[in-house]
């Protein structure tokens, strides 16, 4: 019996199903894997070298993520090509990843393979995270609910151990700004990671009332955690994306969440906390902006080539990359490869206010707008290893292209039509 669900589960146009595509030991190893690449940034062991603390996060991803993920897409190769071809959030995916790879050539960072796997490794993580969503929504809804309880437990402990540790950057120290471990081993990017856990997790509706206390416990936590973190950005984008959700769902307990979240806030604003974000200013991103917009001008077209290392220097200070998603985007791949990232990233967006009524379409919204929002701030850097900026960029394009082949399959089922 199984072995004729096998072969029917390759069939062309079949759904994925993780528990008939794949040995239930490997489908297991592959959610752990999915489960590790959330919890597995922050909860990490920090490694040795400065630049890159998180080098034994992703050399443990290879095993535990890689692996089994490359067995099913190449055990479902043909399904997952012409699903990706499809649709258009596919074909410009696509499209990006394959000019960004090409830019490397021209870029004077030295090393085009390793952006080339990069993007890849980006290209498998869009399409197996989305194939669990339209294969097992369920599961992904268990995941994203493990993962953020995970996150907070780390939470839980870098803020109780902080005081005692020792950092690579003593700066952090110095300045009271807490930091989680592994590739979290810096205030604004670990804000960004746990910002975003507490949007998806904000909208997560849970049955069993011990999940629930789990669930209310967890953003508390995570909450706690990112503002000691002194991120303004993540602060703000968590309330944009709190107000959105209050004003776009018809779901109470989310409203109640999101009201709550905004009570809290506008009440910590009120007690000091404007005071701390008028001190610190604009932190000169009017200036670096401005730099930003001559690099862009110089390589208008083409860009520097992916990978590529700039400098942008206002007065004492020196960044390797201009604070801006967007703009970053431009100064490596050119305008054109930026166009298409935005056309991307409108798609994904759309699709999220589209299916807001689904579970898996709210978090889908309610993560697109922090991260739109915390895009205009920091986590520049799209085309890398797993990082922040695979929590703001890629799982929100992977959550959508998989609700897009969720609904398709549906369609297909039902013998109608409907916007996906």
């Amino acid at each position: 019996m199984q072995l004729e669900e096998s072969k029917m589960s390759v069939m062309r146009g079949q759904r994925f199903h993780l528990q008939t595509d794949l040995p239930r030991w490997v489908g297991g190893w592959l959610l752990l894997g999915m489960w590790w690449l959330l919890v597995g940034l922050a909860a990490s062991p920090v490694g040795s070298k400065v630049w890159n603390p998180g080098k034994p996060y992703h050399d443990s991803l290879i095993v535990l993520f890689m692996a089994p993920a490359l067995w099913w897409v190449w055990k479902r190769r043909g399904e997952f090509g012409r699903r990706l071809i499809s649709g258009v959030d596919g074909r410009l995916l696509l499209v990006f990843l394959a000019w960004a790879g090409l830019s490397a050539t021209w870029s004077n960072y030295g090393h085009a393979g390793d952006m080339v796997f990069n993007a890849v490794y980006i290209l498998l993580f869009v399409v197996v995270w989305a194939a669990v969503v339209a294969g097992n929504p369920q599961w992904f809804r268990e995941l994203l609910f493990w993962a953020a309880i995970g996150l907070a437990l780390v939470a839980l402990g870098a803020v109780t151990i902080f005081p005692s540790r020792v950092l690579h950057t003593l700066s952090w120290q110095e300045e009271g700004r807490v930091v989680a471990f592994g590739a979290l081993d810096n205030p604004n990017l670990a804000a960004f990671a746990y910002g975003a856990a507490i949007v998806w997790l904000a909208q997560s509706a849970v049955r069993e009332r011990w999940k629930h206390v789990v669930q209310i416990l967890s953003l508390i936590v995570m909450a706690v955690f990112v503002v000691l973190t002194y991120c303004r950005s993540a602060w703000l984008a968590i309330l944009v994306a709190q107000a959105c959700m209050l004003i776009a769902t018809r779901h109470g307990h989310v409203k109640l969440r999101a009201f709550a979240i905004l009570v809290v806030s506008v009440a910590a604003v009120a007690f000091g906390g404007w005071r701390y974000v008028e001190e610190r200013g604009m932190s000169y991103r009017p200036q670096i902006f401005e730099q930003a917009k001559a690099w862009i001008r110089a390589h208008p077209w083409r860009g520097l080539g992916e990978g590529s290392h700039y400098t942008i220097q206002v007065a004492d200070q020196t960044w390797t990359h201009s604070h801006n998603v967007f703009t970053h985007t431009a100064i490596m791949v050119g305008i054109p490869g930026m166009l298409v990232w935005v056309a991307l990233w409108i798609v994904v967006g759309w699709r999220g206010w589209l299916f807001r009524h689904l579970t898996t379409g709210r978090c889908l919204l309610a993560l697109w707008v922090f991260a739109t929002v915390a895009f205009q701030f920091d986590a520049p850097e799209l085309m890398q290893k797993p990082s922040v900026e695979w929590f703001l960029g890629w799982l929100p394009v992977a959550m959508s292209m998989g609700l897009s082949w969720s609904i398709r399959d549906s369609q297909r089922d039902r013998g109608t039509e409907v916007r996906a």
